[in-house]
């Protein structure tokens, strides 16, 4: 294992380590030192990602390992954000438990330091797009967290109580699909520009345009008295749509993807 390659692994450990004493610190209610090392984990994943960049000689958004992190990376700005747009500040432990589980995955994955860019990347649309989509899959991941949070309180808790998770995950998911939109637009140019077809039915764009669609019928959803009830369904559904598209299309062999066989 090269220098870089321990470097990254340690420092992967210690950001999973301190994620976790924040998540169980804002469970304690202790909110000041939950914070405090919330923020001292995301700057160690920053230290991940500057790693792996120095290492790369370009920004590091092309291996899975890399893009782990950068999504984990993700949410400390959106969670910022909807605090002060949506006054959305009391779904800090949430937020803190969604950026740990990328570094998990990262942790186990090859840490491909020296990734080098094949062709088809080498393009203005790829910090843009997979940045888009980064951001998109935060906040969806976060209203999902939300979604199953609700379900536990409602259904096996009795709460009477769990309109604000409803209500805060529909914000967030508000804010998710524009990028989900602009990283489906902005895939289809690059691909034009790269193979020279907008779209090539790849299992990669197929299942990320089935996210997408899955993300449309949930807000339609709320809005068409016949399908509210189906809401929350269409949601979960959605999230495994975008689990696949962004985890399985990469790791599993029938699922693969022949032009994004590079990430």
């Amino acid at each position: 294992m090269s220098q870089f390659s321990l470097l990254v692994t340690y420092l992967l450990i210690a950001a999973v380590t301190i994620y976790v004493a924040a998540f169980v610190a804002l469970l304690a209610k202790k909110n000041t030192a939950g914070a405090m090392l919330a923020f001292l984990g995301w700057l160690i994943s920053a230290g991940v990602m500057a790693t792996n960049w120095i290492a790369c000689g370009h920004p590091p958004f092309g291996s899975m390992g890399h893009v782990m992190v950068v999504l984990s990376l993700c949410f400390l700005p959106v969670y910022l954000l909807l605090r002060g747009w949506y006054n959305l500040g009391w779904l800090t432990v949430y937020f803190v438990f969604a950026s740990g589980i990328p570094l998990v995955g990262s942790l186990f994955m090859e840490k491909e330091v020296a990734w080098r860019r094949v062709p088809a990347l080498q393009s203005p649309w790829f910090i843009p797009h997979v940045t888009a989509y980064m951001l998109s899959y935060a906040l969806a991941t976060v209203a999902f967290v939300l979604t199953i949070v609700q379900l536990i309180r409602a259904r096996l808790l009795k709460q009477a109580e769990t309109s604000r998770y409803y209500s805060a995950g529909y914000q967030i998911l508000r804010l998710a699909f524009p990028f989900m939109t602009f990283g489906l637009l902005s895939g289809a140019l690059w691909a034009e520009a790269a193979w020279g077809v907008y779209w090539s039915w790849d299992s990669k764009e197929t299942w990320s345009l089935i996210t997408w669609t899955l993300y449309l019928a949930y807000f339609h959803s709320r809005n068409d008295s016949r399908l509210k009830p189906y809401t929350v369904t269409i949601q979960i559904l959605a999230f495994a749509a975008l689990i696949t598209t962004f985890l399985l299309v990469n790791l599993l062999p029938k699922l693969a993807s022949a032009l994004h066989s590079y990430a």
